[in-house]
């Protein structure tokens, strides 16, 4: 039983997903210092979303804190963080809400997540060829995803691209490699979705079509064209590792930081 399990573990896979949480969590834990400083008063505190239900759910000091089930990120509820919710907070609450805060929180707000990807992806990039050459390795890295886009709509250019991909690797780790080309891709789909958000806020009809085209567009890649193409380089079992594998260390970091989160509050709470 141990061996089949083993089968289904791969180590590079597990740390990219241990490593992309951390990343994701980071910016959970910016938007909680946030609030601390500006004085913004949190309402929910979760690690993966939880549509539905949550596999955990503590309320301790007035925040509810959840542990959710779809691996997709972690976020933060301040109180109002919107308009809309301004009308039902009593007033003695209302000099700790969002909204009512400077436009240089909800700035950084809006940018936290970016920042810290950005962060990440320049760490990766280090790694990949050391910091004395990390223009060259910027280069290398924008050809390589340029040519992988050019050959997701040729599949004749599959076999170069293969070639391209294990001369890209020699020397290189591959955890890092891995992690700059989805760090890279998440970027640009969120740059994506804050334009869409911007121009939903405008009355041109023109523009909020064109920014709904190219959300599509880019939900397409995301989630269907870019998907297909990367398990079509491996067998069923190779993908059935790589995605357990890439999961569970996701979930377990996930696991363990929501733990290490409840036994802080409870250390302090108990203090206190």
């Amino acid at each position: 039983m141990t061996s089949n399990l083993m089968l289904l573990l791969n180590y590079n896979a597990f740390l990219l997903g241990a490593i992309i949480f951390l990343a994701i969590s980071l910016s959970n834990f910016i938007y909680v210092w946030l609030c601390k400083i500006w004085k913004v008063r949190i309402l929910e505190f979760s690690i993966f979303l939880n549509p539905w239900f949550s596999l955990l759910k503590r309320n301790i000091n007035g925040v509810v804190y959840k542990l959710g089930w779809i691996p997709m990120g972690a976020y933060i509820k301040p109180l109002g963080m919107t308009e809309e919710e301004l009308k039902d907070i009593p007033a003695e609450e209302l000099p700790f809400s969002f909204s009512g805060k400077p436009r240089t929180l909800k700035v950084l707000f809006r940018f936290a997540p970016i920042l810290v990807l950005l962060f990440v992806l320049l760490i990766s990039l280090f790694t990949l060829k050391g910091p004395g050459n990390l223009f060259q390795a910027i280069s290398e890295m924008y050809n390589y995803m340029a040519f992988a886009i050019k050959v997701m709509f040729d599949a004749h250019l599959k076999s170069e691209f293969v070639t391209m991909t294990n001369n890209m690797l020699v020397d290189k780790n591959i955890v890092s490699f891995a992690l700059v080309i989805m760090i890279t891709v998440y970027l640009v789909i969120n740059l994506f979705s804050t334009l869409y958000a911007y121009d939903e806020k405008k009355d041109n009809k023109l523009s909020k079509l064109v920014s709904f085209i190219v959300i599509i567009f880019a939900a397409y890649l995301t989630f269907w064209k870019i998907p297909v193409f990367v398990i079509s380089f491996f067998s069923l079992r190779q993908n059935i590792t790589y995605l357990v594998s890439f999961f569970l260390g996701l979930y377990l970091i996930g696991v363990l930081i929501f733990m290490l989160v409840m036994f802080l509050i409870k250390l302090t709470t108990t203090k206190s």
